[in-house]
């Protein structure tokens, strides 16, 4: 390797920091600038110190020549005495001579340090070396090493004449004829030379203690610059490192403070996109979670139904069979209200964690308070007590029961919440104009008629601030890991779903009302069977096709619907249904199919009969939850649809409203 690239390695490894290029940068800078005035200023004094000396030289010499003008002209040299003295006088002069014009030496005077003092040859004001061209350009000087020797020539009379002196010129012209001899004058540059090195060293020394301050000043300013953003480099490593960092002091208003404020920014963004995906990660995982209990609560539930509607349709039947005053009935009671509150517990669980798909209809509040009343006191403590309060009219609202359902648990669930030593949970029904609670409400329709839904704790309360943020998304004032601050959103968007409105009033350590408000159904509205009393017939001879895989349930349908003098024709799945339909198809009146089944589902073989007869009328049945269904690409839209299980009754009265329509 060149010997150049070993002297380059340090500065190339201290390039690399951001601090040495700006030191270099300024010192650079400040070495060229500290020179180049150094030198300068030395040239110029060294230009003006000539000067000087090549003025006070000529003056001399002008000023002899004027004083030996008498003894010249006399050829006197004891006259020149006092005129001699006084220019050797001076401390740079080295030599005095007077000449005539002739060249006679009238007086010479010799400093003792003047070189080659007392030889004859190349004594001062020697003229061997003047010739006629140099005469006619007195006066002049000439150097010789450190010696510089003045020519003057003096005169018999003044340079101008009377006229002359009169008037101002540049370049007076001389008579040369009036000229009776010249003086020589001898000026040693040593001591303006001992000044100069004076004035080297001190300028020198000034230049160096400057060069030290500024290149002090220098690092203080590249350490003030790159000390931010060496500090700003740090925490950007730590930001990419995933460490916590703290906020940049800002310490100017320039473009550093700037750029530190602009980090404090993006930190702060940074912190809160962080927070805000941990927040949103321990939502998917959540949300993950009750996705698979929800795909696994509706798995339990076709089965579990199927079990159910077994249970709920033998024992119904064994009730109508049964003497009112047989000891055995209320043992029957007991099973079947044993088999009701499965039947509720089952539903409770599917709202509770799956998404419906909205199907309103109108039902009476009363009676979806009383639905769930089961499921409630199941998920409070025993600590707490439950009062429910009705109101004795008839609350029809078109809601979808197992919406309203979710709604009243997430309510129920916060109430509990915040009664961990116990207290009363108070759940009323009533009818109510539109209050001062929603008067203000954009899209409250005035003089309409509510439903009022109120659940009351006498828990801790809930503080004024919070009150305004509750039914945000993802707001929640639980601990970590203890709620999903969806609650409430998920309240409101349910209620406000179906036209109605939610409201909160609480205070601190009293408790908290949660009132919902939903819209009656007029009585123009309600289906016929909700208005009339008299009791529709159930029973009928028509001929139905039976299409259900389970054969427990199978049997059942049939032995009701044989029960109240249907005949009916079984399938055991899809592909046997479009086949039994087409041996008996000039003699069935409806088909009840059920819709998830091996081989071919309900939708798909009711299209393949619907090509043989397009006016067949069909009852859909399920155990699973509608929205499994519509995931599976089943649609039931347009078709009547019932869920397992059901009453034997109510599925009677469906077929029948299916046969009559």
């Amino acid at each position: 390797m060149k010997v150049s690239s070993y002297l380059t390695l340090p500065y190339r490894k201290a390039a690399r920091n951001f601090t040495t290029k700006i030191f270099l940068a300024l010192a650079l800078s400040t070495v060229f600038i500290s020179v180049a005035f150094t030198a300068v200023f030395i040239h110029n004094a060294r230009k003006n110190m000539m000067d000087t000396l090549l003025n006070k030289g000529g003056l001399l010499a002008k000023q002899l020549a004027e004083s030996s003008r008498i003894a010249v002209f006399a050829e006197n040299g004891a006259l020149l005495t006092d005129p001699i003295n006084s220019v050797m006088s001076e401390k740079e002069a080295r030599a005095a001579s007077v000449f005539t014009r002739k060249g006679k030496l009238l007086r010479c005077s010799v400093s003792s340090g003047y070189p080659g003092r007392g030889k004859e040859s190349g004594k001062p004001g020697d003229q061997s070396g003047l010739s006629g061209q140099t005469v006619k350009k007195i006066p002049f000087f000439r150097r010789n090493g450190t010696l510089i020797e003045f020519w003057a020539s003096v005169a018999s009379a003044g340079a101008y004449s009377p006229q002359e002196a009169l008037v101002f010129t540049d370049n007076p012209g001389q008579n040369t004829d009036q000229f009776i001899g010249y003086v020589s004058v001898v000026l040693d540059t040593g001591l303006m030379d001992k000044s100069f090195r004076v004035l080297l060293l001190k300028s020198v020394l000034m230049g160096m203690a400057f060069l030290v301050i500024a290149l002090a000043v220098a690092f203080f300013f590249a350490k003030s610059i790159t000390r931010p953003l060496n500090s700003l480099k740090e925490r950007v490593y730590a930001i990419g490192a995933g460490r916590e960092t703290t906020r940049m002091p800002i310490e100017t208003e320039d473009e550093i403070g700037e750029l530190a404020r602009a980090f404090n920014d993006m930190s702060e963004a940074l912190r809160m996109r962080e927070a805000e995906k941990e927040h949103l990660a321990a939502q998917l995982q959540h949300a993950q979670k009750m996705e698979a209990i929800g795909q696994l609560a509706g798995g339990v539930a076709h089965d579990f139904n199927n079990i159910l509607c077994a249970i709920i349709g033998f024992g119904a039947l064994l009730d109508m069979s049964m003497q009112k005053g047989d000891p055995s009935r209320r043992h029957l009671e007991q099973i079947l209200s044993a088999a009701d509150r499965a039947t509720s517990l089952v539903q409770g669980l599917l709202a509770f964690s799956r998404k419906q798909i909205i199907n309103p209809r109108a039902v009476d509040l009363n009676d979806v308070v009383r639905n769930i009343e089961k499921m409630i006191t199941r998920l409070i403590s025993e600590d707490i007590e439950l009062v429910i309060h009705l109101s004795e009219k008839k609350l029809y609202v078109f809601v979808d029961t197992s919406q309203i359902d979710q709604v009243m648990l997430n309510l129920v669930t916060n109430a509990r919440d915040a009664m961990p030593n116990g207290g009363m949970l108070s759940i009323e029904t009533d009818d109510t104009l539109p209050n001062f609670e929603i008067e203000a409400v954009a899209d409250a329709i005035p003089g309409t008629r509510y439903a009022l839904l109120t659940i009351t704790d006498t828990g801790t309360g809930i503080e004024n601030g919070t009150q305004e943020k509750i039914f945000e998304p993802f707001f929640t004032t639980k601990e970590v890991g203890k709620g999903t601050g969806l609650g409430l959103s998920m309240a409101y968007g349910i209620v406000r779903q179906h036209n109605g409105h939610i409201t909160v009033t609480s205070e601190i350590g009293k408790g908290t009302a949660f009132r919902i408000y939903l819209p009656l159904a007029s009585q123009e509205s309600l289906p016929s069977h909700l208005v009339e009393s008299p009791i529709a017939p159930v029973s009928g001879s028509e001929t139905l096709l039976v299409v259900e895989d389970n054969q427990e349930v199978r049997n059942l349908n049939r032995l009701v619907l044989e029960t109240f003098g249907y005949r009916v024709i079984e399938a055991v799945d899809g592909e046997q249904a479009v086949t039994r339909f087409i041996e008996h198809s000039n003699e069935i009146d409806l088909i009840v199919m059920d819709m998830v089944m091996p081989k071919m589902n309900g939708r798909q073989a009711y299209m393949e009969i619907s090509k043989i007869r397009p006016d067949i009328k069909v009852l859909f049945i399920s155990g699973y939850a509608p929205d499994f269904i519509e995931s599976k690409g089943i649609a039931t839209e347009g078709f009547t649809f019932i869920n397992k299980p059901v009453a034997p009754m109510d599925f009677l009265r469906t077929i029948r409203q299916i046969l009559d329509s």
